[in-house]
């Protein structure tokens, strides 16, 4: 058997060398379009492409000339370049569309459009936002029900909010960071960009997104991105004149829980001191949206109470939280000056009377639950007795004039088996009550009231409780929180813009599902790798025909 030799003279290997800078280059600019940018592996394609045709060069500068001008290849080299420009284009065509977020609603009810009142917040964003969400291998699905929600607020904002998702389980330390503990979890950040271009989430502006069962809906995520908006623009102050409840109190009876939320919210908060402003003649602070006065143990002073007209003239707005007190000259106790006020300008008062309700409680009759919530307001909008009951503890009976001098109205009643205790000494010493006519009250009876003049914009939220609020109890029941969070929303404005129906979102996959690993294949597949194989197919035949 006899070997022959192998001879490779200059012509092959320039042709070699440029099947290699054809295909190098090929998939270089494909790699370039489809990362965006200039990656190690599409440097050294390209490198590997401007050498091999340095090579063709050399080997064979004839061929070389030949396939640039020569005229029997002149039509295979403009078919070969003509099919380089169409992968390209195709190639091009479809990472420009995958990554323009381009929506069309075409369904009858206008499932997939966001309300107006999304859209007009939706005009506010002036800078980068993040919308993350954590979804491991086993949510791939959720993952892409959610993204066809969450790509709504992308296109409205022309990209300023985008999205991105992780796995925690590929990236524990990130899920960790985020406070990411079940799959679905969303969060909202601000986007910074540091000196190399980088694009950072602001931690300090991150904010957990809350979920409904059932999936992602609009109220939720539009109510978070006005509060990220509105981060950092309200302030509410603690007044601490008269003895109240201290916001910076970690124990049971402290308001540390609520104080923090509000921060974390992006409420700036502060306390006053309400006789010092009016001994110093000094007015309540202009960047003042709300007064929380938590449980003021003494009544007011009229210079106080000057102080607080012209404020609330001026359209501020106060939570009042009044307990039942059992010490001299208690806040808001019978005839006391600022209880008429409050009974004259807006027609509301707290009654010398303390709810005992036999059917709504919850261990005693003074541990009362709420039995019946008006939710025509905002305030009491997300009050459930049922799934989120409010639990007041030796909870005040307040009052509404049925004839007020402005708009307002009663948000929490207590059951019709119940009746308002006068007699505060026998309640305190003795803890004995029972129903004893003409001097008790008849139920039902109200422990929370509002009131709102819209000519001035001032507004009262009046509650005949404070231990609501306390760290010991606004964990103990999901409407605790909801009232207190609603009301300061309620008179600071932090959420009146966004008072629409929730539209309707499809929360199942689509009856075809295909996740976007399976999408990016199939575009691979169809963009690059059959026109691709094409081309080789193309560049051996004009070879052999350049060999004849």
């Amino acid at each position: 058997m006899r070997n022959d030799p192998i001879l490779i003279n200059r012509r092959q290997i320039g042709q070699w060398a440029s099947y290699i800078a054809g295909v190098s280059l090929v998939l270089g600019v494909i790699g370039w379009l489809w990362q965006g940018g200039f990656t190690s592996p599409i440097m050294a394609l390209l490198v590997t492409a401007v050498v091999s045709i340095l090579v063709w060069v050399i080997a064979a500068p004839r061929d070389f000339v030949n396939f640039i001008t020569g005229r029997q290849i002149r039509y295979s080299t403009g078919a070969v370049f003509s099919s380089l420009l169409l992968i390209g284009i195709v190639a091009l065509t479809y990472i420009a569309v995958q990554r323009a977020t381009i929506t069309l609603d075409m369904t009858e009810g206008r499932r997939f459009t966001l309300s107006s009142e999304s859209l007009e917040v939706l005009q506010e964003v002036n800078r980068k936002i993040r919308i993350t969400g954590f979804y491991d291998s086993t949510a791939v699905a959720q993952r892409e029900v959610d993204d066809q929600f969450f790509r709504l607020y992308e296109t409205a904002t022309n990209g300023l909010i985008s999205r991105r998702y992780i796995d925690p389980n590929e990236e524990p330390a990130l899920a960790q960071r985020f406070g990411a503990y079940s799959n679905g979890a969303v969060f909202l950040s601000y986007i910074t960009t540091d000196d190399a271009g980088n694009e950072n989430v602001d931690f300090g502006s991150l904010a957990r997104v809350p979920r409904q069962a059932g999936g992602a809906q609009e109220r939720e995520m539009t109510q978070a991105i006005l509060r990220l908006l509105r981060a950092g623009t309200l302030k509410v102050y603690f007044e601490t004149g008269h003895g109240g409840l201290d916001p910076l109190d970690t124990s049971s009876q402290g308001l540390s829980g609520v104080h923090l939320g509000m921060q974390e919210s992006g409420i700036i908060t502060d306390s006053l001191n309400l006789p010092a402003l009016a001994a110093a003649g000094q007015p309540i602070p202009q960047d003042a949206a709300t007064i929380i006065m938590a449980r003021p143990t003494t009544a007011l002073a009229q210079p106080e109470i000057d102080v607080l007209d012209a404020y609330l003239e001026q359209g501020g707005s106060l939570f009042i939280l009044a307990d039942a007190l059992f010490n001299e000259n208690a806040f808001l106790s019978g005839e006391t000056p600022f209880n008429l006020y409050l009974w004259e300008h807006f027609g509301v008062s707290a009654l010398n009377a303390v709810i005992v309700d036999y059917n709504s409680n919850l261990r005693t009759p003074l541990d009362i639950i709420g039995y019946q919530v008006y939710t025509n307001t905002d305030v009491s909008a997300r009050l459930d007795p049922a799934a989120a009951p409010t639990l007041f503890r030796v909870a005040r009976a307040v009052n509404v004039d049925d004839d007020p001098p402005v708009d307002n109205g009663r948000i929490i009643v207590s059951s019709p088996n119940s009746y308002g205790e006068t007699n505060f000494r026998d309640l305190a010493e003795l803890n004995s009550f029972e129903p004893e006519a003409p001097d008790d009250l008849p139920g039902p009876l109200a422990s929370a009231v509002w009131a709102w003049n819209q000519d001035t914009g001032a507004k009262v939220l009046l509650v005949g409780d404070a231990d609501f609020v306390t760290n010991g109890f606004v964990g103990g029941s999901l409407g605790n929180a909801v009232l207190f969070t609603n009301g300061v929303a309620w008179l600071s404005g932090f959420n009146e813009q966004v008072n629409f129906n929730p539209q309707a979102f499809f929360t199942a996959p689509p009856l075809i599902f295909i996740s976007t690993q399976t999408l990016d294949v199939i575009a691979f597949v169809t963009v690059i790798l059959m026109p691709g194989l094409m081309l080789v197919i193309g560049l051996g035949i004009w070879s052999r025909r350049v060999r004849r």
